[in-house]
């Protein structure tokens, strides 16, 4: 893979995961279908945590409570 596809490939996939991370909510589907998508795209790990913990850092604390079971969730089934 040339260096210019990985770059995009990883940008797409953070713009797609920043949109998913914003519009999660403490619903059990919302939940379960922001887990489900980083299970898919587990073999992009690096770049889903880096960014995760990145919005994490910005977000307030009630949009940190709706994300950790997320990520307790996603990572339970890996």
């Amino acid at each position: 893979m040339a260096a210019g596809a990985g770059s995009a490939t990883s940008g797409s996939l953070e713009s797609t995961l920043d949109r998913k991370l914003q519009n999660v909510t403490n619903t059990m589907d919302s939940i379960q279908g922001l887990s489900a998508w980083c299970i898919d795209n587990k073999k992009y790990h690096s770049v889903i945590v880096r960014h995760w913990i990145k919005c994490l850092k910005k977000c307030n604390v009630i949009s940190m409570y709706q994300m950790f079971p997320c990520t307790i969730h996603a990572s339970g089934s890996i």
